[in-house]
């Protein structure tokens, strides 16, 4: 099946904004700025940071950390908000799969198939028990709606559900990548004034007999601009790690959700839709003596899943090769080995 087919076999069934877990990012990026940027503004205006202690200096004492904390508390936001809509979408799965779907099957008749079924479906759960957005309402309500559906449609759902869970992870994969990038900055700002202090202090001495006093006028200059360059670095890697940890946490308990959907549907659900409401399926290569394709399908099913599951794998080994080798270099460009 060409890719032009799926796109028409899937008719808006499953959209960008119709995807449960995605979430969007303009929420979490003004509640950070009220709760982190906002309040750091508002410190480095009226207190200052020669009064601060060291913890405050760190996460207020200049300009670069409110914009670290403002990105680290709104990605942590996003990524918690996007955690209560999986557990939602679990729980609203989970009541599909193991209650609604099975009262309503052992309740129909042979006759009661297709649409038939579905609005049957339809009617015992409410959009308040389960969101018409569900990733397993989104098969059944394509599954039920065909007299035949095709069993590409199955792979072609499960390719398009990853590809949104990808993308729906990117602004915060982008945040993890611009967090240690603004510490990055923040330590050439520092030193980079600190080098202007010191030679706008060298340029204005006439003599060697005032070096000593310009040292003692300017050090503390020099000094601070030096701490908030390493200050900025240290504030963005203590926050850079926490973050990927939940994002990557978060992102496998996604993954984790999608490969158990693939098999309720593959070894329990499909099957027991197949059964009670005798719905033929469309193959390519039926045979034309009626012969039963159904344990051949099944393995062709079992490979298909298996094939996701194994794509899956392959681009978190692909992440965590490009991991090491980005810390080997590292390591190379450091010790000059």
């Amino acid at each position: 099946m060409t890719e032009n087919t799926v796109s028409k076999a899937m008719p808006n069934v499953i959209s960008a904004r119709q995807y449960p877990l995605e979430q969007a990012f303009t929420q979490p990026l003004l509640l950070g700025a009220i709760i982190a940027l906002v309040p750091g503004i508002l410190i480095q205006m009226f207190i200052d940071p020669a009064d601060m202690n060291r913890v405050a200096k760190i996460l207020f004492g200049n300009w670069i950390s409110p914009l670290i904390l403002w990105f680290f508390v709104s990605s942590l936001m996003h990524l918690w908000m996007k955690a209560g809509r999986l557990t939602r979408e679990c729980k609203q799965t989970q009541l599909l799969s193991e209650r609604a779907l099975p009262s309503v099957l052992a309740a129909s008749t042979g006759e009661t198939r297709g649409h038939g079924l579905w609005a049957v479906l339809r009617q015992q759960v409410t959009p308040k028990q389960v969101s018409s957005d569900n990733l397993l309402m989104n098969r059944l309500q394509l599954f039920l709606s065909q007299s035949h559906p095709s069993d590409e449609i199955d792979e072609a759902f499960g390719i398009t559900e990853r590809e949104y869970m990808r993308g729906s992870f990117a602004l915060s994969r982008f945040m993890v990548w611009a967090i240690p990038i603004l510490g990055f900055i923040g330590t050439v700002w520092g030193i980079s004034n600190g080098i202007a202090h010191f030679s706008d202090a060298m340029t204005s001495t006439s003599s060697v007999t005032d070096v000593s006093s310009m040292l003692k006028d300017n050090l503390p200059l020099v000094t601070n601009s030096l701490a908030t360059a390493f200050d900025t670095t240290l504030l963005a890697l203590l926050l850079s790690v926490p973050l990927m940890m939940v994002m990557i946490w978060l992102e496998k308990r996604e993954e984790a959700y999608l490969i158990q959907i693939d098999q309720q549907w593959f070894h329990d659900i499909k099957p027991k839709l197949i059964q009670t409401a005798g719905m033929g399926l469309a193959h390519s290569g039926d045979s034309s003596d009626g012969t039963n394709m159904a344990p051949v399908q099944s393995v062709a099913n079992e490979i298909k899943m298996l094939s996701t599951q194994v794509g899956a794998l392959q681009e978190t080994m692909e992440d965590l090769y490009e991991m090491i080798f980005e810390s080997r270099l590292s390591d190379y460009k450091k010790h000059g080995k």
